[in-house]
């Protein structure tokens, strides 16, 4: 199952009102994607999972947003796709 898909023929609560588990699944996926937009730290601490080309990071080493160029290896760029 990818970030995206959604259970098929699942429903999305159960009777007692609650999430079910595969939507708690996807619910929980949403929300690391959801929050990793806003990471933010030093150089050493970027991010070494739940990577996806283009994944932003504001590296407060350099003072300046990078993106995720290649997950393997990891290569973070600038916004003017300088190696950073």
């Amino acid at each position: 199952m990818s970030n995206f898909d959604f259970p098929s023929n699942t429903p999305v609560v159960d009777d007692k009102g609650s999430a079910t588990v595969p939507w708690m699944a996807v619910f929980s996926r949403w929300q690391t994607i959801i929050s990793s937009g806003q990471d933010a730290g030093v150089t050493a601490d970027r991010p070494t999972n739940v990577l996806w080309i283009g994944r932003r990071y504001f590296d407060q080493t350099l003072g300046k947003p990078v993106y995720l160029k290649s997950v393997r290896p990891s290569v973070w760029v600038d916004g003017v796709g300088t190696v950073c």
